[in-house]
């Protein structure tokens, strides 16, 4: 799940609720508890079981040798982020795992110069006997302008969403002795200049929303006890998550705090230095997840429905600007962008970005995307033009930074495109920053953009990456997919939603792969991602089966060769399409899933999800949920394809309760089914460079189930 998703307020949109039902007894509840010593020695034994029946398939040792092949060469590119006159980088490969974060002063080009380790992740954790990981997102606002050398760096025991939040100097390369530290909890921190941050965290009893994140947010001065920092706004305990954006222009400060009521629904206040607040005029129905990206003076926000704000009527889709420093009385609110018929903007991760004065951002047309950039005249008005055009498959992503006018960070990639990152001007010339090597030649390989037809009508298109000569007759098909929270997946190279450099191993044997792109994501906008949530979650199933029978139907794919595969609500859809329909999907791999949807909101953050995916306590949701919840539609008598459950006993957003009990229950029925939970990893623990092995069992389970010649 993304950190924004969804809340329990979100009852009072969806109508009013009935009698709470009384649940039944769970006989596996006992292994939601993620500590639970029954539960872990369950999950260990498991886990041995699946190593061992796993390893010893055919091909299995000569799969973990090539992945580690793959993994000691030349290294992905990380995200270069540009903070003024320095880039930042965190890079990770087969020699550093837990990563390096790197800092270079940028050239007169544009262009990163030499780079310079400031922090081993590796060495900080055998150093401090803590086993840390470093959430490197963000840094552009993680770390202090104009000058950019001092981050509030967040780092994760054991990779889950409790941090420790460090003061760190870029320059010295350490950690600031007596700066600013927040013991682990669930926490934000902003600077508000370099002697005071806003903080925000769940620790000493401090209020929390329904999901457990702080709400209030307050002033903290430097050499002060974090106890005594000075309240400055608070959310409500029924909220979903409350964050905040901080903004200096001109020697005047203020902070944006966004509450998430539910992850549909927002409430955005400003707030003065004096802690004043204002509500903003904006409509609380908004895009996921609010406040979308920023400029020096704006917050930027997209409109699900149409609305008049200030005396101004706006359509549907818009994106709008909410100018921060507006005096009192003064029109805050400017439309950036409507979108044309069509068009749909793209704003999951890095759909948006600013140089600080001007927007870029993305454009999908049928699956197409283009990149537009949008400038404030002195009237307030935009003006807004295309600026650069992207082939079809192709996926621009906007890279986090503070490049000061001097343009933005994107990235291009495909299926079969290696990840190019560019410094983008406002010309439109580009500067190459870095490049992913190549892994696979793209000759052998041909990318298709089709369109199916799901069972009430609906179109639904998907993209298809498949061998350009074929093997054989034999057409084994992996497919992938999220549909929801109004988040796309679209063709990356080698990343992580493909399971990263390990989807090669099945490429290179004639495998081909398919992403869907099913309702509950945002590729047709909020009609899109509204249609498969709550009662319409089967929506967003019916259209990944319509697009599996279409690419059959096509000759595309084999039945009884075609696996799915799905991370976090991708993990509840490979569970759920394994549980309606096992005759379609000979193999399954759910990692960090969602499977019981009636106690979702015990587990992790689900209380904070319930507007997605529906309320148990509402009759109509609750009948909803049984249809298809996965861990309650198990079956005695079912012969259930081969299905491998990953989980991390520190996942603490979903929680590991769901596949524990999901695999339990499928060993329950006689299901050919592995379990294998790691300890650390958090809810990316499916990752090659920290876990080769898991990869390679992982790829040589799919390989083996259904790149056989026998049904």
């Amino acid at each position: 799940m993304r950190m924004f998703a969804v809340s329990l307020m979100a009852l009072a949109v969806a109508g009013a609720v009935s009698a709470a039902p009384s649940e039944a007894p769970d006989p596996l509840q006992w292994m939601e508890a993620p500590h639970d010593s029954k539960a872990l020695e369950w999950a260990r034994q498991s886990t041995a079981q699946t190593r061992q029946a796993l390893s010893a398939l055919p091909g299995y040792a000569a799969n973990l040798k090539e992945l580690e092949g793959i993994l000691a060469g030349a290294p992905t590119e990380p995200d270069v982020m540009i903070l003024g006159q320095r880039a930042v980088r965190f890079l990770r490969d087969s020699q550093h795992p837990y990563g390096l974060l790197q800092v270079a002063a940028r050239e007169t080009t544009g262009n990163a110069g030499s780079w310079n380790t400031v922090l081993d992740v590796a060495a900080l954790r055998k150093k401090e006997a803590v086993p840390y990981e470093l959430q490197a997102y963000g840094l552009s606002e993680a770390c202090l302008a104009p000058a950019y050398t001092r981050c509030l760096l967040r780092l994760s025991p054991g990779g889950g969403d409790e941090v420790e939040i460090r003061e760190f100097d870029l320059v010295s390369a350490a950690f600031v002795d007596h700066g600013f530290k927040v013991p682990k909890s669930r926490a934000f921190a902003n600077w508000l200049s370099k002697d005071q941050v806003l903080v925000a965290h769940a620790g000493d009893g401090q209020p929390t929303s329904i999901a457990g994140w702080p709400v209030t947010y307050s002033a903290w001065r430097r050499d002060t006890p974090l106890s005594s920092a000075t309240p400055m706004f608070s959310g409500k305990n029924t909220d979903a998550l409350v964050q905040a954006n901080t903004f200096d222009l001109n020697g005047q400060s203020r902070s944006v705090i966004a509450r998430a009521i539910d992850y549909s629904t927002f409430e955005l206040s400003v707030v003065k230095p004096d802690g004043t607040s204002l509500v903003s005029p904006l409509p609380q129905h908004l895009k996921p997840h609010g406040i979308l990206g920023r400029t020096d003076q704006h917050v930027l926000v997209q409109l699900t429905e149409a609305a008049t704000i200030e005396g101004q009527s706006y359509p549907a889709e818009s994106l709008l600007a909410l100018d921060v420093f507006a005096a009192d009385g003064a029109r805050r609110v400017s439309s950036v962008y409507q979108p044309k018929d069509g068009e749909y903007l793209d704003f999951g991760v890095g759909g948006i970005g600013s140089d600080g004065r001007r927007i870029y951002f993305v454009i999908n047309k049928g699956l197409h995307q283009q990149l537009a950039i949008a400038e404030a005249q002195p009237s307030g008005e935009w003006t807004s033009h295309t600026l650069i055009d992207l082939q079809p498959g192709e996926t621009a992503s906007l890279v986090d930074g503070k490049t000061n006018g001097d343009g933005v960070v994107l990235a291009v990639s495909g299926f079969t495109t290696p990840r190019s990152q560019y410094l983008v001007r406002p010309d439109a010339s580009r500067t190459l920053l870095a490049q992913d090597p190549t892994l696979i030649d793209a000759s052998g390989f041909k990318t298709e953009i089709g369109t199916a037809t799901s069972k009430d009508g609906t179109k639904v298109d998907y993209f298809l990456l498949h061998p350009s000569t074929s093997k054989g007759s034999l057409k084994p098909l992996l497919m992938t997919g999220y549909g929801a929270f109004g988040i796309s997946f679209r063709p990356g190279y080698f990343d992580a939603y493909v399971g990263g450099p390990s989807i090669k191993l099945w490429l290179e044997r004639g495998g081909s792969l398919a992403i869907p792109a099913i309702r509950g994501g945002g590729e047709r906008g909020s009609a899109w991602h509204q249609a498969a949530m709550r009662e319409k979650r089967q929506n967003s199933y019916d259209d990944f089966i319509a697009v599996t029978e279409h690419l059959i139907a096509n000759g595309d794919a084999t039945k009884g060769h075609i696996g799915m595969f799905g991370q976090s609500n991708g993990g509840l859809l490979a569970a759920t399409l394994g549980t309606q329909r096992p005759d379609l999907f000979s193999a399954l791999v759910s990692d960090v899933p969602l499977t019981d949807l009636i106690r979702m909101r015990h587990m992790g953050m689900g209380a904070a999800w319930m507007n997605e995916y529906g309320n148990p306590d509402n009759a109509s949701e609750r009948s909803a949920l049984l249809s298809y919840s996965p861990y309650q539609n198990v079956r005695e008598g079912v012969r259930y394809s081969p299905t491998l459950v990953t989980i991390s006993t520190e996942d603490n957003r979903v929680g590991p309760g769901h596949a524990r009990k999901f695999a339990h229950r499928l060993m329950d029925v006689g299901a050919p089914t592995y379990f294998y939970e790691d300890e650390e990893g958090g809810h990316g623990v499916s990752d090659a460079l920290r876990n080769p092995e898991l990869m390679a069992l992982r790829m040589t389970f799919l390989i083996d189930a259904l790149m056989s010649k026998g049904d």
